[in-house]
């Protein structure tokens, strides 16, 4: 009785249920609060400070196709405000959060009222709390240049509460707001593709679904979808105008794929996002990425989909309110996976590509939630979903604890970075990531270099750094060692097993350039590094458990650790 009183009371009282969500992050993820200044965000850094503020707006330095305006106003207003500061950063992503976990809270607790679902706040904040609670929301929250995927998903929510205000109040200022919403969306990130039909479908829900008046559904058909799709076709034509292609970059990435690798991966994220997936065992998940991909797999799963969506079209009507919202929950999934499928699916590690998850997440949560609903013994219902909570909690708080360590080993090793004085830093094995964390990596340009110039601007007498490689970090411990071979060569292995070279992105291979040759003999273990020049105009430099260590050139043909 306490828990549906308290419940009652949140959803009701929305500044209340902001907080409270809010309150709920911060927690949660007050481990990584330092954390996401990695990857992309320095390179973003850089440019903000550097270039002018049309050059930045309009993505000039950037080589892929794609329309960012307002995300680039927002983050260049965002950075004028507070900076690099990583606090004020990691607060507005919670904050960003917690209005996406409101706005769907409140319209799906609308959405099951409607549909005369009883216990319709409940249901509603279940839903809500899977949703922040769940690990593939880390990357959206901690990353800082995931940003633009929270105001995505703000976008869309804000645009289906005010056509669902739209239907409930006929007040014609909601519709120039979502259009408005809408117009700005474009500008943001690609996944605005959906919105027009997400909101057709809402349209279409209550029309047909709980006979709402016809007048008032025709004027929203008017009055929403048909604006939307005017922008949509209106951007695709700017567009094409511009790049001389109808497809922005989010679908680059895998458009010569096997159509069995873009078709399976709606049940390989189903894996990752219900049953995470990726926190089983390399084997055991590339086990059932295979049978996903198999035509088994497939025919299993499409199956399956095509009774459910059968049994929709064909028995809707005579379904209950609660069926009924469960199956709008179901075509909104579908909808956003069609937007996912010609994106690459991360198979190895944790984290990486989880932002693309969280437009899913949102309705797919709410989902699980209606389905624990249908379960009409109360105590069982109440464990199941305190144990799936649990779990997901539980691997959450995992995640933030490698953002935790990773940032902490990235600090280390900047600020423990020796002054080379004249000599060349050539940088052995640093730090990718900690299970899928991103940390430094190695790459032409240097990371490292950037990340000093950025973060430790008084080092400025360090003209020249070369990443040699970088490796998978499993734990802070994780390192190499090195063995001198003669006055021009030396192995560098890893301390560990099964942690593999990295260099720009990519397993690492043999290279050379202008100061040394890499001979990658195992790329899973060793590779051998040859310098062109006299071994005294370099400083040849090696972390171990984020501590750094520098080769003795004089010691040969023994481990130096």
């Amino acid at each position: 009785m306490f828990c549906k009183q308290l419940m009652d009371r949140l959803s009701n009282n929305k500044i209340m249920l902001f907080l409270t969500v809010w309150v709920l992050l911060f927690i949660i993820y007050l481990p990584a609060v330092n954390s996401g200044f990695v990857g992309d965000f320095t390179g973003w850094l850089d440019q903000v400070r550097s270039i002018s503020f049309e050059e930045f707006v309009n993505r000039k330095h950037f080589d892929q196709k794609s329309f960012y305006q307002f995300t680039q106003i927002a983050t260049w207003v965002f950075y004028k405000i507070w900076g690099g500061n990583p606090f004020m950063w990691h607060c507005l992503h919670i904050t960003i959060q917690s209005f996406n976990t409101l706005l769907l809270a409140i319209l799906c607790k609308n959405i099951f009222e409607d549909s005369g679902i009883a216990d319709a706040a409940a249901i509603s904040l279940c839903g809500a709390v899977l949703f922040c609670i769940s690990p593939c929301l880390s990357e959206s929250i901690v990353w800082e240049p995931a940003y633009h995927f929270l105001q995505g998903l703000l976008f869309i929510v804000l645009i289906l509460y005010w056509l669902q205000r739209f239907l409930r109040t006929a007040q014609a200022k909601y519709a120039w707001l979502a259009c408005t919403a809408f117009f700005c969306s474009v500008y943001s990130l690609e996944m605005f593709y959906i919105t027009p039909w997400l909101a057709l479908s809402l349209i279409i829900y209550y029309r047909y679904a709980l006979a709402w008046d016809k007048t008032i559904t025709q004027k929203a058909f008017l009055y929403f979808f048909i604006p939307l799709i005017s922008i949509f076709i209106f951007y695709i034509f700017q567009f094409h105008f511009v790049y001389h292609t109808w497809l922005a970059h989010i679908g680059t990435d895998t458009n010569n794929q096997a159509p069995a690798l873009s078709f399976g991966k709606p049940a390989k994220y189903l894996f990752h996002i219900l049953f995470l997936g990726r926190f089983f065992s390399h084997n055991f998940r590339q086990a059932v990425y295979t049978f996903c991909d198999s035509s088994n797999g497939l025919f299993i799963f499409y199956g399956l989909l095509s009774i459910y969506l059968i049994f929709i079209a064909f028995r809707f009507k005579k379904w209950s309110g609660k069926a009924k919202a469960l199956s709008l929950l179901f075509v909104w999934i579908c909808l956003i996976f069609g937007v996912l499928l010609p994106l690459w699916f991360p198979d190895l590690q944790l984290v990486n590509f989880d932002r693309y998850t969280i437009f899913i997440n949102a309705f797919l949560f709410m989902f699980i939630s209606l389905l624990f609903s249908f379960i009409t013994i109360k105590y069982l219902k109440t464990v199941l979903f305190v144990l799936f909570a649990c779990i997901n909690l539980r691997y959450t708080i995992q995640v933030n604890r490698y953002w935790m360590k990773s940032t902490g080993i990235i600090n280390d090793l900047l600020d423990a970075f020796p002054d080379p004085g004249t000599k060349i830093p050539l940088l052995l094995d640093l730090p990718d990531n900690m299970n899928g964390i991103p940390m430094i990596g190695a790459s032409d340009e240097s990371e490292f270099k950037l990340m000093l110039k950025l973060f430790r601007p008084e080092k400025k007498n360090i003209s020249n750094i070369y990443d040699v490689c970088s490796f998978n970090m499993l734990t802070p411990k994780d390192g190499a060692h090195i063995n001198v071979l003669n006055d021009s060569t030396a192995n560098i292995t890893l301390n560990q097993w099964g942690t593999w070279w990295w260099y720009n992105s990519f397993g690492a291979v043999s290279y050379e350039n202008a100061g040394y040759r890499v001979n990658m003999i195992d790329e899973g273990h060793y590779y051998q590094l040859t310098l062109k020049h006299n071994n005294e105009k370099y400083l040849l430099l090696y972390q171990v458990a984020g501590k750094w260590k520098t080769v003795n050139w004089n010691l040969k043909n023994s481990d130096q650790y």
